[in-house]
């Protein structure tokens, strides 16, 4: 029954599609269906994940069998997938219509495309099947990602997009590969034997679906890709691609660790490895000038976090501790629910700035909490979640692997548990002071430009969407203890032998931090209204207000410098400073530019280097018939020397 929820969801989305393609005026239609079909997966997914039942249909095609299976692993990540596809359908309506010339009908097709193929992508559970729906998911994201093509940039972005997903899908070409010579079948079912390990095959297997799924999740180094594709293309389509399709990497390294015995401290690498990747990602984000460049780092930032939950849970795994594995995986997945939310309402928020004013630069805006004072209201508890601080959901999957790397320590080897705990408390730190950075120089202090002067607040198309994720990332923290029965039932399908730990043992935890965050919230609205009650009172003219009576934009912190004391301190990060020199001088000048470490400085001369050689060979493409039809006959004198001289040889 709830696989059948799924499918008709894919149906509706495909229906969608199909809609999008006929250009007819059906704009309430598509956005009916897409709400239809983001319902019934939400419903199939919940009800899996309430009973833990599985779901499967098998059948032949083109004389193989196939299998679809929904299981709560499956559900896991189908959930958040529905919830932002569906809201972002409805922000599209005014952010980006189907009436917008040349792109709107090509948004909307390839939007519908991509949830679909989302969709079968967690419910697949056949090698090739899955490449299948793996390959539509990768290019309906890079149409969607090069929507604005005539823009050199987001040309350039989409192009490194494909190139770096294509690679990733050869990788998983060989993965379906080894495991159909492991297994002799292509379908993935069955679990590793309890207590054995890995054997020398099965740990290559794991590692090329780590480097394959890696390529999509965007850690470091592979996260060249992400940044500019992001950051180019439109804001409801940068929340599906950073909520829900980074995700698609994380869920294909879980499944397929699920079908292999654990290896031992495979789990600590993936844990320094993330907490790299969190750090790397956090303090690009502190040094970017653009705001939807600034989410998309942070996107690489909470992928470091759930990779080091992952690798908590492997860990525990490998030291057969159910409960280490059932706090790693556990906080893995809340990161992964919670992440889709409050990202999802940071591009959302991002959108919302962006059609008002027409520019992504942080330092050309400000002043905007007055003027839109409902986007800033909506985008308020994305940025507390961000930067982990409660009462809202951040704060709650990072204490869960807060508590499992401080329980990790009572084992024999707790230098990587050392690590990580001391890497996301910097990530934590860091990015506390990247999004104060965000949140002040877009709504906080005065305008600093005739854009942010004459901004408004969008329609409620677009702002109750944001008003939903906003309260979904309340609810998932003050009703996190409701939450955990569901986690147990995901981590049971990673860890088997671990059931009902987290409700067991966090139940009390969590409604100690739900108490005290109702609190925090009655305490912060006592003061709101007391701070409002005592404006009421005229204030008295201050006779000393040091210049600050009728501030302007020229006395505020530019962005630039505000972060320099932090970004400073990384490499990818370089000041230029116009020196004063004279005694009286004239203005000066203050400029950060960033270079990522991966993409801008070490990949991108090289490929331009072996681009500028393979184009020596464009001499041989002359344009000719009979020029083409000679190197055919050359290849083919070639092919039937080789087989000549080989027979020979071996004869």
């Amino acid at each position: 029954m709830d696989l059948a929820l799924i499918l008709s969801a894919m149906g509706c989305w495909l229906a969608a599609s199909v809609l999008a393609l006929t250009r007819l005026p059906g704009g309430r239609l598509y956005i009916g269906l897409g709400l239809l079909g983001a319902g019934l997966a939400l419903g199939g997914a919940t009800h899996t994940l309430i009973h833990g039942q599985v779901s499967q249909m098998q059948f032949q095609f083109w004389g193989a069998a196939v299998c679809l299976e929904l299981d709560a692993l499956s559900a896991a990540f189908i959930l958040p997938l529905q919830v932002v596809v569906g809201l972002g359908c409805v922000y599209a309506s005014t952010y980006w219509p189907a009436s917008t010339p040349r792109t709107g009908t090509f948004v909307r097709f390839f939007y519908a495309l991509l949830a679909t193929a989302l969709t079968a992508v967690f419910i697949c559970r056949q090698g090739m099947i899955f490449l299948v729906a793996w390959e539509l998911m990768a290019i309906s994201a890079f149409f969607l990602v090069g929507t604005e093509h005539e823009r050199p940039e987001v040309r350039r972005s989409s192009w490194i997009y494909l190139v770096s997903t294509h690679t990733g899908t050869l990788c998983l070409i060989a993965l379906v590969v080894l495991l159909f010579r492991h297994t002799g079948s292509l379908l993935w079912s069955g679990m590793p034997t309890p207590g054995t390990h890995a054997n020398a095959g099965e740990i290559v297997i794991l590692l090329v679906a780590i480097l394959g799924f890696t390529f999509k999740a965007g850690a470091f180094p592979l996260h060249f890709w992400l940044p500019g594709a992001h950051a180019g293309a439109p804001s409801h389509i940068s929340a599906v691609l950073s909520a829900v399709m980074l995700k698609s990497g994380v869920y294909g390294i879980l499944r397929i660790s699920s079908l292999l015995p654990p290896v031992p401290h495979l789990g600590g690498i993936l844990m320094i490895l993330g907490g790299i990747t969190a750090l790397y990602g956090v303090a690009c984000a502190l040094a970017q000038r653009d705001y939807k460049r600034l989410l998309a780092y942070s996107s690489v930032e909470n992928i470091g976090i759930i990779f080091m939950g992952i690798g908590l849970g492997w860990t525990g795994r490998a030291l057969g501790n159910p409960w280490l594995a059932a706090l790693g995986f556990g906080g893995a997945i809340l990161h992964v629910w919670n992440h889709a939310f409050f990202k999802s309402l940071l591009f959302f928020g991002a959108g919302s700035v962006l059609h008002a004013t027409g520019t992504r630069e942080l330092h050309a805006l400000g002043g905007l909490g007055k003027r839109m004072p409902i986007t800033t209201l909506a985008i308020l508890p994305g940025v507390m979640a961000v930067s982990a601080l409660p009462p809202f959901n951040g704060f709650v999957s990072e204490w869960f692997l807060y508590r499992g790397f401080f329980a990790s320590l009572l084992h024999d080897s707790p230098w990587w548990a050392v690590l990580a705990i001391f890497a996301l408390a910097l990530t934590g730190g860091l990015a506390g002071v990247a999004f104060a950075k965000f949140f002040g120089f877009l709504f906080l202090g005065e305008p600093h430009s005739a854009a942010a002067e004459h901004a408004h607040d969008p329609g409620p198309s677009m702002w109750v969407p944001m008003a939903i994720l906003g309260a979904i990332c309340l609810f998932m923290s003050l009703g996190s203890p409701l939450l955990l029965p569901l986690l147990d039932r995901v981590v049971s399908v990673l860890a088997p032998g671990s059931p009902e730990l987290l409700a067991a043992g966090l139940g009390r935890d969590l409604s100690f931090l739900s108490g005290m965050s109702i609190l925090l919230i009655a305490m912060g609205a006592g003061a709101f209204l007391w701070l409002r009650r005592s404006h009421s009172v005229p204030e008295r003219p201050g006779t000393w207000d040091c210049g600050y009576a009728a501030p302007t934009a020229r006395m505020q912190y530019t962005a630039d410098s505000f972060s320099d004391g932090w970004s400073a301190l990384f490499p990818m990060v370089k000041t230029r400073v116009r020196r004063i020199r004279a005694i009286f001088p004239g203005r000066t000048t203050f400029h950060t530019g960033f270079q990522d470490a991966v993409g801008d400085a070490w990949l991108a001369p090289r490929i331009d280097r072996l681009a500028t050689r393979l184009l020596r060979f464009r001499r041989l493409q002359r344009g000719y018939l009979s020029i083409y039809i000679l190197y055919i006959l050359i290849a083919l004198v070639a092919v039937f020397l080789w087989m000549l001289v080989r027979r020979r040889l071996l004869g």
